[in-house]
């Protein structure tokens, strides 16, 4: 009897997740040409194709969708079985201080399971800017926030982690390059880093743009961008699936590029085995 191999399965996962062979490889601590390879055996065993690349984006093909939910459902189930089995009764209180993208986007998954394999542990999430979780850090015990190299130089080593780097993309939808000139921007509020990294680099590339829409929540800024009220500039693994990567905006004008972010996690010096726990189980996932 034939049986999927949950390293590869965890592969198809994170590259789907992450929108890179490279990311998935780091957060896997396999190289990319492993991770393909892996991925390839595993579609030779299915007979099926999972993955199709369109306009930027890894998509799933029918069968990739199909395998998807199962195969989130295999991995949870197994990393639920290793957490109790292996690991002594965890409980308390974690406080995590996560932005609002990576909230909504790429951690349900993660808390999800978290959640799943230790249930005595009760999670307080709060969402928002980078700047505001990073002010107010005595307030979490766990903090997800993104930050630029100039600034993650500064951050204490024995605080901060850096999990890996994000690619900034234009964020649009199918009607974006029908948007009107100067350049609409929806953006969050004054501090984001994503808003301070897109108006510099069009104004070093010498293109109009104003500011139309402003909102701190993500959700928001993504019903903004489905409204044609503008674009905005999101982390790569982050984006929505009804929304598109852009490389060029409005009358085919070339959008310039945005570089990276840091994604960092901190945790308080603190004996809470439950904030321990969350934060190496977010940092192997991420």
């Amino acid at each position: 009897m034939q049986q999927l191999p949950l390293d590869a399965l965890r592969a198809f996962v994170s590259v789907y997740e992450l929108q890179s062979f490279t990311a998935a490889g780091q957060q896997l601590g396999r190289s990319q040409p492993a991770i393909s390879l892996q991925l390839q055996r595993l579609e030779e065993q299915l007979g099926v194709s999972l993955y199709a690349r369109s306009g930027g984006r890894i998509q799933l093909t029918t069968a990739g969708t199909e395998l998807l939910d199962t195969a989130r459902a295999m991995l949870s189930l197994n990393d639920q079985i290793i957490a109790r089995l292996t690991e002594p009764t965890l409980s308390g209180r974690v406080r995590l201080g996560i932005t609002s993208e990576f909230a909504s986007k790429l951690l349900p998954q993660v808390l999800g399971q978290f959640a799943q394999s230790y249930p005595n542990v009760a999670l307080e999430v709060t969402s928002g800017l980078s700047k505001q979780l990073i002010q107010q850090a005595d307030a979490f015990d766990v903090i997800i926030a993104l930050t630029e190299a100039a600034n993650a130089a500064r951050m204490p080593a024995e605080q901060w982690l850096e999990l890996r780097q994000e690619p900034l993309v234009w964020v649009g939808n199918q009607e974006s390059y029908l948007l009107p000139e100067p350049l609409p921007l929806v953006v969050a509020p004054d501090g984001c880093i994503y808003r301070r990294r897109a108006l510099r680099a069009l104004r070093d590339a010498g293109i109009a743009s104003r500011i139309t829409y402003t909102n701190s929540d993500f959700s928001g800024l993504t019903a903004a961008i489905e409204s044609s009220l503008g674009l905005t500039v999101l982390a790569q693994s982050t984006v929505p699936n009804h929304l598109e990567r852009l490389q060029r905006g409005p009358n085919n004008v070339s959008l310039p590029e945005l570089g990276e972010v840091g994604v960092m996690l901190a945790m308080r010096a603190t004996d809470n085995s439950a904030a321990q726990q969350l934060a190496q189980f977010i940092q192997e996932r991420i």
